[in-house]
């Protein structure tokens, strides 16, 4: 799938700006307003070792779809540019701020201010008219393949997500084409730890309905853009029983205890995720996440930021 060109920029953010600005949500005061994110309660219970370590296992597993023809998992190596659409003036730039904010809190670059966005997030009043629209004026933004209109739009519930992806080669080249199929002209050698070429993200999207943020703060729509755009993460394949995740912040039942901010297991995640090493196949960067997600809940057991 190409990159989402500039014009994808513009004519969604055109179509997002049919509707009126949205509000700013309630901006929590307290430990979530913090510049550093918080660790959550919830974080630091202490279980059994092997009980904590399938915990984990199953976390990341839930969360963690490698690439059907390369068995990685995607990842952007680009610096990251949030562009935020749909909400008001003061909204959008306190949420783009903390996508910027984590994203640099988490390890990854973070593009200069006036970057071209390659991350967005855009709010509308009705998802699949939102979405049937931009197919109907620029089919050329979806991927037939693995994210055609059709899949984008049938995704349950009020969010919707899909990325860009290009393949690299060991080197980290674009793959030439020849009659239609990437060649890799690395001379680095495959095996089973490591691949020849990766799935590398350029550009994701992250389309939600207005509806569903009645009473979610800026820092928890800016989190869970986050986390759904910088992995491709899906909230209904965790298990009911799951650890705290800022995943659930939208479509938790009414009523519901939700993470104010991004928790422990979720930056345990994305920084193992972009954290290791480059090449590494679905199990050994499955492994990575693991490591990373452990650690981190030890340092909430032990205090540490």
């Amino acid at each position: 799938m190409s990159a989402f060109k500039p014009a994808f920029v513009l004519a969604a953010a055109a179509l997002v700006a049919a509707v009126p600005a949205l509000a700013q949500p309630a901006r929590p005061t307290g430990p979530a307003a913090h510049a550093t994110p918080p660790s959550d309660e919830q974080d630091v219970i202490v279980t059994g070792t092997l009980e904590r370590e399938q915990e984990i296992r199953d976390f990341v597993g839930a969360l963690t779809q490698s690439a059907p023809m390369t068995g990685q998992i995607a990842r952007f190596e680009d610096a990251i540019c949030p562009g935020v659409y749909g909400l008001n003036g003061q909204a959008r730039e306190t949420v783009r701020n903390r996508m910027r904010q984590v994203a640099a809190y988490v390890g990854l670059r973070v593009a200069g201010p006036n970057c071209r966005p390659n991350l967005l997030l855009m709010v509308t009043r009705d998802k699949r008219a939102f979405l049937g629209a931009l197919a109907d004026r620029h089919p050329e933004y979806f991927d037939e393949e693995e994210y055609s209109p059709r899949r984008v739009i049938a995704q349950p519930g009020p969010v919707a997500v899909w990325q860009a992806t290009i393949e690299l080669s060991a080197d980290g080249q674009p793959l030439s084409v020849q009659g239609g199929f990437g060649v890799n002209r690395s001379t680095r050698s495959q095996s089973h730890i490591s691949a020849s070429t990766r799935p590398v993200f350029t550009a994701s999207a992250v389309v939600v309905e207005a509806g569903a943020l009645t009473g979610l703060s800026t820092i928890q729509l800016a989190d869970y853009a986050l986390m759904r755009g910088l992995a491709r993460t899906d909230p209904h394949r965790l298990p009911a029983n799951a650890p705290p995740s800022i995943l659930t912040a939208i479509e938790a039942p009414m009523g519901s205890e939700v993470p104010i901010t991004i928790t422990r297991w979720d930056l345990g995640f994305l920084r193992g995720l972009y954290g290791g090493q480059a090449n590494l196949r679905a199990p050994q960067q499955r492994g990575d996440i693991q490591r990373r997600v452990a650690s981190e809940l030890n340092r909430a057991a032990n205090g540490q930021n």
